[in-house]
This record gives structure tokens, sequence and C-alpha cells, in this order.
């Protein structure tokens, strides 16, 4: 019975064990996998030069079945003009649509989504009763998916304008934001690049030097999405990277996928474009919009995969380096005290060798002297050969032992 009892409480023993080790470490606590998706422009106006809006809620379709078909997403982020104007068809449409998705969403808003027949808190009331993952107060927050990661989401939207501002209020949130989490990987979603995709004045945020200059106070991985420019492009310098995301409606007509796996000592990012499969509409708008090759950017722009190596103190290259500086520091050390513990009354090398070749020449001059003086058929001097020790000594400089 006794032995009954003991396998008992080792089993749950192991039980409590596995259970605590799988909480305390999750491969999947590591890595951050999230769509971002953005201008989906619902509506059902008309198509113009620039958006397919008639065709809007066929192309959000379309992505979400896309979407569907990734495994393991965490959220999907759309990053502003969610609908082409503000009114509560076009809401109720959006979110009926996103009824099929199975992950949940989150989002910034753009300049569309407060403009139209609905005010701002208006806005904000109609998302918060469509999506029960929004409860937050105001239009900008932040939030923590997994222990790694902090997402700062920000609203750079102006009234009547296209243009965007981040108000000294939303500036000094990041700010503080970005300092209380200088452990961890901060993603950015806000509609207005602070890194534009090409120039457009009428479009650009006002104040992005200001946004910028706090980002490079800090050290840690930080990746900014954005939208409204309906550009693709994908930045990197350092620990920063910029993300813009075509819009759905115009061409490509495309999202990302995107994945961040956070090492250590060094980060994964995996960004992948996924165009929409309806080709007809995306060729119809492909000829009606100018200068389609600047919106769908470069390969790189497109697809990207890279490592950023960060300065961890435990990562192998911070290691690497504290052992060249460590090297560095003691071959100097060891010079000035070879300099300092030589003895001062030793001579120079040279004068020894002068001194040790003296004899040499002497002696084979009084042996040349003591030969002339034989009666000899043959003239030539006769040398004396010297012991091997006394060869080693006239051939050997004398060495200096150094402490």
């Amino acid at each position: 019975m006794k032995n009954k009892y003991l396998n008992l409480i080792l089993i749950l023993g192991f039980i409590i064990f596995g259970t605590i080790s799988a909480q305390a470490f999750s491969f999947r606590n590591m890595t951050l996998d999230l769509v971002q998706i953005s201008d989906t422009h619902i509506s059902d106006r008309q198509d113009t030069a620039y958006k397919a809006l008639g065709s809007s809620k066929e192309l959000l379709k379309d992505a979400i079945e896309q979407i569907n078909n990734i495994k393991g997403l965490d959220f999907v982020l759309f990053t502003g003009d969610m609908v082409d104007s503000a009114t509560e068809e076009n809401y109720h449409n959006f979110y009926k649509l996103l009824t099929k998705l199975k992950y949940p969403t989150l989002n910034t808003f753009g300049n569309h989504d407060f403009h139209g027949e609905m005010t701002k808190q208006e806005v904000l009331e109609t998302v918060k009763s469509y999506n029960p993952n929004y409860t937050f107060s105001d239009s900008y927050y932040a939030f923590s998916p997994k222990t790694d990661y902090r997402i700062i989401i920000l609203d750079a939207t102006m009234e009547d304008s296209a243009n965007g501002m981040l108000a000294q209020e939303q500036l000094q949130f990041l700010d503080n934001e970005l300092n209380q989490n200088q452990d961890k990987i901060v993603v950015i979603a806000l509609h207005h690049p602070s890194v534009e995709p090409f120039v457009a004045s009428e479009h650009s945020m006002l104040n992005a030097n200001e946004f910028n200059e706090i980002l490079l106070k800090y050290k840690n991985p930080i990746i900014v999405l954005s939208g409204h420019y309906h550009a693709t492009r994908l930045r990197h310098w350092g620990n920063l990277v910029f993300v813009s995301t075509p819009s759905m409606v115009t061409y490509p007509m495309a999202f990302r996928h995107i994945k961040i796996v956070n090492f250590k000592d060094r980060v994964e990012y995996k960004f992948e474009f996924i165009p929409t499969r309806l080709d007809e509409i995306k060729e119809q708008n492909r000829q009606s919009v100018i200068s389609y090759s600047t919106l769908s950017g470069n390969i790189y722009d497109r697809e990207l995969s890279f490592i950023y190596h960060k300065k961890h103190p435990k990562s192998a290259r911070y290691k690497r380096n504290k052992i060249k500086n460590a090297n560095k520091q003691t071959k100097t050390t060891e010079k000035e005290i070879k300099k300092l513990s030589q003895p001062q009354d030793i001579k120079p090398k040279k004068t020894k060798e002068k001194k040790v070749k003296q004899p040499k020449e002497k002696k084979v001059k009084e042996t040349k002297i003591k030969n002339e003086n034989k009666k000899s058929l043959f003239n030539f001097s006769f040398f004396k050969k010297k012991n091997k020790i006394e060869q080693q000594e006239l051939q050997e400089p004398l060495q200096l032992q150094e402490i």
C-alpha cells in the first residue's frame, strides 16, 4: 500500500512540474504572428481612377478567405481607412464581412474612418459594439499580447484633412511606453507613415521628425506598421523597421503576413506579401492608376526575411567583443610591465655583440703573425679551431630575460 501511495505522489509531482515548466517557457511566447491589412475602403460607391470601390467587399472577402488558411495567427491588424466614409452602413458591412474571419482583430484609425456622417465618438462606440476585443476608451492605446512584445496603437488623424499629426499627449504616451518596455520588441501601428514611401505633401505626417526622434532614443527592436499611401515599402535601419502596406482597393491589392521570433541574441523577421486572387479586378485597376510600379515597390519591399542581432549581454557577439577588448587591455599592460621591469643598468644588445666580436679579431691577427715567422713553402694562415662551446658563445647574441 505504501508503495502505491508513493507512486501516486511521484506521478502527481511529475504532472505538476510539467505544467509549471510548460507555463514558464513557451516557444509561442517568443513568436508574434500577425496579418497587417490596410485601406480596405468598404463602400457602395462606384470605382474611381485610383480605387476599386465597387469591388471593395469582394476584395476583402477574398483576403479573409486567404487569411483563414494561415495557421497559428495571433491576430489581424487593420491599419486605418477600414471604410471609405464614416457611415453606419459602411461600418455594418465591414464588420459583417469580419464575422467570417476566424482570428481576432484590432485596428488603427485613418482619415476616412472619421470623415463622413458620424462623429469621432460615434465611430468609437460603433467599433466597440461590433468588436469585443476593442476594450479601449480612446483611439490610441497599448497592450501586450505576449510577454516578449508590446503593441502601441496611435491616431494621427486630423479633422477634415488627409495630413496627419500626432498630438503632444500621444508623443508623450509613445515615449513613456518605449521607456517602460526597453526589454521587449515593440510594434507601433498608425495610419500615417513617418517614413514616406514617396513624397506627397498633402498626405504626409506633419510632425514625423518628432515621432522619429523619439524612436531613435531607444535601442530595442521597434517595428512601425502603416498604410495611407496605398504603397508597398519596407525599410530597416539597425533596430528600426518601417513597413508600408498597400491598399486592398488599389493595385497591387495585397496584405502582409508578418512573423517575428525573439531570441536572446537576435530577432528574426519574415514579411510575406499576399495579393488578391481576383486578377481581373486587379488588372483593370492597374491600367487606370498612374505609376503602378511605384505602388507595388520592388521585390525587397514585398518579400523579405532578415535577422537583427541584438547587443544582448549574453549573446555570442557580445562575448566575442568582450574577449577582444580584454585581450587588447592585457597586451597593453604586458608591454608596460616589460618596460618598467627591465633593469636600467643593462646595456643594449648591440654593444654586447661588439664586445664579443673584438676578441675574435685580435686572436686572428695574432695567429697570422705567428705563422708568418715560420719558414714554409706556402703562404697561408693557420686558424686554430675553437671549442663548440666557444663557437656558440660567439655566434649567439646575448638574450635578455624579459619579465
